[in-house]
């Protein structure tokens, strides 16, 4: 297959803007994009046996490998993705507190889903948790912790060599023109100006649909405690932010 044919994985932090890129691609014609098909129900184990703790991590993910590709089948001519978030990826470590000794969750992620794309958005870490305790009700504490997954996550797989794009979501409502087109470049197919109309599409959920890209949210950054700050400062500066 084509390298520019090859699937996608849209991957990235909760509230950071996952769903909004997964959407401007779903409104590419050549592509076929899937929101967190699967992924709450296999990668983070909410619905599928735990056989054995010591192949807890190889059975998920082949299982997870095995129906994204035979759904991808289904859409014949087209670029398959979906999208899936870095607290489902760390359903996977449940692996790591049962066994010993331990894998490394990104390398083995991606050495069973290999021959997928991955495109990975980043977004402010106090914008995320902010958001995250406001929509869930979960603590701050927790919030600021699975931020700091997704961060660390991000560069082991950048480190493994396993990101073939990745953008921060304050590009993406600010620039969205340039942010899209480049990723399009990246992934080897023309930009199409109907990602730009995908603000209310079907995609994301009805309370996501704001019918355009909320360019304000590039520079607004809610402020947290202090010592809730303290937690993604270290990785916060490691991103560029």
């Amino acid at each position: 297959m084509p390298e520019s044919n090859l699937p996608l994985l849209v991957i990235g932090v909760g509230r950071g803007g996952t769903s909004l890129l997964t959407a401007c691609l779903g409104g590419h014609p050549r592509l076929a994009m899937k929101s967190e098909f699967h992924t709450t129900r296999i990668l983070l184990g909410d619905d599928f046996p735990i056989l054995s703790t010591a192949s807890l991590i190889d059975d998920r993910l082949l299982a997870f490998r095995t129906i994204c590709d035979e759904d991808a089948l289904r859409h014949p001519g087209k670029i398959w993705g979906n999208k899936i978030t870095t607290e489902q990826l760390g359903g996977l470590e449940e692996h790591n507190s049962l066994n010993s000794p331990g894998v490394d969750v990104a390398e083995r992620f991606l050495a069973i889903m290999s021959g997928y794309r991955i495109v990975f958005i980043m977004r402010h870490g106090a914008s995320c948790v902010e958001s995250k305790v406001r929509r869930t009700g979960q603590p701050f504490v927790r919030a600021a912790i699975r931020w700091c997954y997704g961060a660390q996550m991000f560069e082991r797989l950048a480190r493994l060599g396993g990101i073939t794009f990745w953008c921060k979501y304050e590009d993406l409502v600010a620039n969205p023109t340039i942010t899209l087109g480049k990723l399009c470049d990246s992934l080897g197919f023309e930009f199409d100006d109907n990602m730009l109309a995908q603000t209310s599409g079907k995609l994301l959920m009805a309370e996501y649909r704001h019918g355009r890209f909320l360019s304000e949210k590039a520079k607004s950054v809610p402020e947290l405690a202090p010592e809730i700050f303290s937690l993604i400062q270290p990785w916060l500066y490691r991103l560029g932010y």
